[in-house]
């Protein structure tokens, strides 16, 4: 079965007031370290959407073996950018991970035990678990792609997760991890900042 990553890192960053994926973290920029992981995985390929600030991100951020998708319609929101880049992998791939490009905490470990769990579970779709929430990473086999293709605004994979998850296999988070951790805002980078320090 043929697995592609799909990196989502289009949005403007309105929030944060400055691009987010440009942010560093331990030392290198926010994207950089989820595409390393994306890309240290056993995933097939890795596909990142870019968007807002496209070309200043492309100076900067190491992207090594993934290649990059601009999504012209990025300002339209994230299910813009989700269905750009679902339609930019080719007919050989049965299924694809969505992965945030703001999710520092994630591991190439992370990514194949999602693939794996989707694998052995039997069910068309996997993701992180934070008590009750369904959240990305996200792997979803072909079969579930036209159910995102009416998305529109900020929505993405979640609110299909969410709303069908007797077709999801979860993985629960590891230790007192109870949210999602997303930089979305200056307060988000600095909490998250505090965590590493603290950790």
């Amino acid at each position: 079965m043929s697995s592609a990553g799909l990196v989502l890192a289009g949005g403007s960053s309105r929030r944060m007031g400055r691009p987010k994926q440009l942010l560093p973290v331990a030392g290198q920029p926010l994207l950089e370290r989820v595409v390393a992981a994306a890309t240290a995985s056993s995933l097939d390929e890795v596909l990142v959407v870019l968007g807002g600030s496209a070309e200043e991100i492309r100076q900067h951020v190491d992207l090594g073996r993934a290649r990059v998708a601009v999504n012209s319609d990025h300002a339209t929101g994230m299910g813009s950018s989700l269905r750009f880049g679902l339609a930019s992998l080719g007919p050989e791939v049965d299924r694809a991970m969505v992965i945030l490009g703001d999710q520092p905490a994630v591991s190439a470990e992370l990514f194949d035990q999602l693939l794996h769990l989707q694998t052995a579970s039997g069910l068309p779709s996997a993701a992180l678990r934070f008590g009750d929430i369904l959240h990305p990473p996200v792997v979803l086999e072909r079969s579930l792609w036209g159910d995102l293709a009416s998305l529109e605004g900020d929505v993405g994979c979640r609110a299909v997760i969410r709303s069908r998850p007797e077709l999801v296999a979860a993985l629960p988070a590891e230790g007192e991890q109870r949210h999602p951790v997303d930089v979305d805002t200056p307060e988000d980078y600095e909490r998250l900042l505090d965590a590493m320090r603290e950790g």
